[in-house]
C-alpha cells in the first residue's frame, strides 16, 4: 500500500448500482478493508476519528469528520442508550419492517476496482497466465506492480483491475490460486474509486 502513496482503512460502503446509469439498481452493504490513496479524506481519519464522504449527483462529493470512537464518544454513547432505556423512549421494534412496495433490492456482488496481491514462485509466463485468466473473467487489468524480486522461490507481486464485480474478482483469485506458480491464496481488497 505505502508503494502505490495508499494506506488501508476500514471503510463501511452503501452504494446503489447503475442499471442504466443513474445509480438506479440494488443497493450494495458492505464493510471491507479497503486501499485508499494518501490524499483522499478517508485516509485523513485517524486514532478515535471517522470519516463519512457522501457522492451524489446533485452536490458531487461531500465530507464529514469527528469523533467516531475512544473514551469519550463511547462513554457519551452507552450513557444516551441507559437514559433512553431508563425513561422508556426506546422504539419496541427498533428495526420496523418495511412493508412499502418501494423497498430497495440488496446486491452485494458490488463493483468496485481490486487490488489483488499474489505469492509466487518466479517462472516464466507468470505475467501472461495472470493476464489470461483475468481476461477469462472479464476482468481489466488497470496494472501490474512488482518490486524486484530477492527471493525466486517466495515473491510477491499486485494486480489492480478496472471496476468489475466482487464475484468476478474473487473468481480469478481462486483461478490464480490453482496455478503452479501460486503459493497461496491472493490478497483480494477493493480500493476506492478515485485510484
Amino acid at each position: 500500500a505505502r508503494s502505490m502513496g495508499c494506506t488501508i482503512k476500514l471503510i463501511g460502503t452503501a452504494a446503489r448500482q447503475s442499471r442504466f446509469g443513474e445509480r438506479d439498481g440494488a443497493l450494495s452493504v458492505y464493510v471491507s478493508p479497503k486501499l485508499v490513496p494518501n490524499n483522499h479524506v478517508l485516509a485523513q481519519a485517524t486514532g478515535a476519528g471517522n470519516a463519512v464522504v457522501v457522492d451524489s449527483a446533485n452536490l458531487g462529493s461531500t465530507s464529514f469528520g469527528g469523533p467516531g470512537a475512544g473514551r469519550y464518544p463511547t462513554a457519551n454513547s452507552v450513557v444516551a442508550d441507559v437514559l433512553r432505556v431508563a425513561n422508556d423512549t426506546c422504539p419496541v421494534v427498533p428495526f420496523p419492517p418495511n412493508h412499502s412496495n418501494d423497498a430497495i433490492d440488496i446486491d452485494n456482488d458490488y463493483v468496485s476496482p481490486f487490488y489483488i496481491r499474489i505469492p509466487f514462485r518466479d517462472g516464466l509466463g507468470i505475467v501472461r497466465s495472470v493476464g489470461d485468466l483475468a481476461m477469462s473473467q472479464n476482468v481489466s487489468i488497470h496494472s501490474i506492480l512488482q518490486q524486484p524480486i530477492t527471493d525466486r522461490m517466495a515473491a510477491d507481486t499486485v494486480v489492480t483491475t478496472e471496476a468489475c464485480k466482487l464475484s468476478q474478482a474473487q473468481a480469478l483469485c481462486a483461478l490464480i490460486e490453482k496455478e503452479d506458480y501460486a503459493l497461496g491464496s491472493p490478497v483480494l481488497m477493493p480500493l476506492i474509486s478515485e485510484y
